[in-house]
């Protein structure tokens, strides 16, 4: 049941018994109408479609509509303050990405402080990351291509789609935790920055996997390593980069609902559980492997947890590259 400037097929989902889910019992008090989710991106990517899969779903079993609001630009910032700012009644949350927790870091005076003015409600999922080069490159692991780089007398171009991205972040926190020099080259957007890569003018690209899937199964680049510390079932044979010596390296793009602080606990629960539900079943998993993406249910107290450990260590990274957004 959701509602925006971009459509999706139902895929199944409005006949929720067949996916074995009972209706958790919502029907009284809240929610008594629409609940409006705030997507700080435009319409049509990544994040907004994943968000829309899982809306409606959520809204099918919940018995409300989810109302999609696409707000973007500003980084993501536009969108966090008409949040922060809306009725803290439950019927106004925000689709928070990763791109919230590195701008505390990488801005100054911003309008809000998502760590007090926003509470958790229920991660959604993780994107991966892979990092690419093209098929014929000299290196097929990341072991070897920290080889190469030791190797080179210039530092090793990496590309992302934009500076203070998670995929630029990715690179950089790959650089310092291993020592090797590498350049970053900043693109607006993944696909320029891969149209690139395959023409040979960079070596490797630290990409959404959903961004490069196709590349992938065509052969024209391969996979040197997923960033996530578990490997993902939509590159199951891929190993990740813990598996390959960088123990302490778990890198992903993600998505979460939160809400503006004060939310009553009743629909933070309601909703929390809403979506838990519909991310645990087979069907959405099926769905979200097509979206390149891992759906993540949990607690809201698990969500708070993890978004503290990405600050930190985004904030880590921001300081040692001095980086200043653009």
């Amino acid at each position: 049941m959701v509602e925006g400037r971009a459509t999706l097929s139902r895929r199944g989902f409005g006949a929720l018994a067949l996916a074995g889910i009972a209706g958790p019992g919502f029907a009284q008090g809240y929610p008594n109408r629409s609940i409006q989710v705030v997507v700080p991106f435009a319409a049509g990517g990544g994040v907004d479609v994943t968000m829309r899969v899982a809306a409606e779903a959520a809204g099918d079993l919940i018995g409300q509509r989810f109302v999609i609001e696409n707000r973007g630009g500003g980084a993501t910032i536009t969108a966090t303050t008409a949040v922060v700012r809306a009725a803290p009644d439950g019927y106004t949350v925000l689709t928070a990405p990763t791109t919230m927790v590195i701008n505390a870091a990488s801005r100054d005076n911003l309008p809000f402080n998502w760590k007090t003015d926003l509470v958790p409600v229920c991660m959604i999922a993780k994107l991966p990351l892979v990092v690419v080069a093209r098929a014929d490159a000299p290196y097929s692991t990341m072991k070897e291509f920290e080889a190469a780089a030791r190797a080179a007398r210039d530092p090793i171009t990496f590309s992302s789609g934009g500076t203070g991205t998670v995929a630029h972040l990715a690179g950089e926190l790959y650089a310092l935790r291993t020592g090797v020099k590498l350049q970053h080259v900043p693109y607006r957007g993944e696909g320029p920055a891969l149209s690139d890569l395959l023409g040979g003018s960079l070596k490797v690209s630290f990409a959404t996997l959903a961004s490069v899937s196709g590349q992938i199964e065509a052969g024209t680049v391969k996979a040197l390593g997923v960033t996530t510390r578990a490997r993902t079932s939509m590159l199951p044979n891929v190993p990740t980069l813990a598996e390959q010596g960088y123990a302490d390296y778990d890198v992903s793009a993600w998505l979460a609902v939160v809400a503006p602080r004060g939310t009553p606990q009743e629909a933070v629960d309601a909703l929390q559980k809403a979506f838990s539900t519909v991310l645990a079943t087979p069907a959405m998993r099926e769905r979200m492997k097509v979206l390149g993406a891992d759906p993540t249910p949990g607690t809201a107290a698990e969500l708070a947890a993890f978004m503290d450990k990405e600050a930190s260590q985004w904030a880590e990274v921001v300081r040692a590259i001095g980086l200043k957004p653009e």
